[in-house]
């Protein structure tokens, strides 16, 4: 069995390429096949019995779409959230050019479409508006092992922001919820993040320009776990995401999250190792004064255990993994 992997992204550090690296890694490990491209010419020599396509709206994800029609290539695309709501109001009307010239006409008709959550699920059933072949496989992250967390002894609590710096994620409505209220002078703000729209980044550095509890900190792409341990409270207003891996980052490292509760993450509420909110100030405040007051049990070494059990137990690449392997190895029946 031979797997061709192409994607819309460039970026083979971040996103989704970051989740496909990975799936390769392991894949490449249980003996399979596997080649990662968006060349046309490597597609053709590799001749792959099965295409997974990851990402959308890119022009070479068509043609190679239609040369494995007319080869009868199985296929199978990963929309990454590209078709959620809120990523599809982005540049619309491009987007809906492309969605009727092209996009529908790929997941119409191939073979497999997997999500990485239900909510993504039922976000591409809306927009299709037609029974799909649909399965859904969550991401996963890797972690240290035998990692060991270490007694934190802080005054304060320190926050962080970690994601990629664009609007759909929100941080100028966090920033401008720390600045117009005297309650966070106290707490500091770091904020890491690759930086994939200029003029939004140049935006937050204007807002953030001169504050001595805000600070934007760079991007992490090795020894993230050991990184975010430095911190307290992770904080994610988001207002789109297909899944959130920087979630399970953040959980892993034994930060606290407060999530914006549109995403589809109420499993870490209901295990008590987060929670999720409306991103106004009220809503913050009471979090953060919650969090003050059960800081001692939150910040413990054995709470922080629970959280990475959880991450591991049901986040881990090797389960995960078998279930992109079992979709593979049954894909002709």
């Amino acid at each position: 069995m031979k797997i061709f992997y192409t994607s819309s992204e460039k970026d083979k550090k971040f996103g989704v390429s970051k989740v496909v690296n990975v799936l390769i890694k392991k894949l490449l490990e249980n003996k399979i096949d596997v080649k990662f491209s968006n060349s046309f010419v490597d597609f053709l020599k590799f001749k792959p019995d099965i295409v997974h396509i990851h990402g959308c709206w890119q022009l070479h994800l068509f043609f190679i779409f239609i040369f494995c029609k007319l080869m009868s290539i199985y296929i199978i695309i990963s929309p990454h959230g590209m078709i959620d709501p809120f990523s599809f109001s982005q540049k619309k009307f491009k987007k809906q050019i492309a969605w009727w010239l092209y996009q529908k006409f790929i997941f119409d008709n191939s073979n497999l479409i997997i999500t990485n959550s239900i909510l993504e699920k039922k976000n591409l059933q809306n927009a299709i508006n037609k029974k799909l072949n649909i399965k859904v496989i969550s991401h996963g992250i890797v972690t240290v092992k035998n990692y060991k967390f270490f007694k934190i002894k802080r005054k304060h609590l320190n926050f962080l922001f970690f994601s990629r710096l664009h609007h759909s994620k929100n941080l100028h409505n966090l920033i401008n919820i720390w600045n117009t209220s005297t309650f966070y002078k106290k707490y500091n703000l770091d904020i890491y993040g690759n930086i994939v729209d200029l003029d939004y980044f140049k935006k937050i550095m204007k807002l953030i320009k001169n504050k001595k509890n805000i600070k934007y900190k760079g991007f992490l792409t090795s020894n993230i776990q050991n990184k975010l341990a430095k911190y307290d409270v992770f904080l994610h207003p988001s207002q789109s995401e297909n899944f959130g891996l920087v979630i399970l980052e953040a959980l892993s490292s034994g930060l606290f999250p407060i999530i914006n509760k549109n995403l589809d993450w109420k499993i870490i509420q209901k295990k008590g190792f987060g929670i999720l909110i409306d991103f106004n100030h009220a809503q913050l405040k009471k979090s953060i004064l919650m969090i003050e007051k059960n800081k001692k049990k939150l910040k413990s070494i054995i709470f922080r255990k629970k959280q990475l059990s959880f991450v591991k137990e049901n986040y881990n690449w090797d389960k995960i993994m078998n279930e992109y392997l079992y979709a593979y190895l049954h894909s002709k029946n």
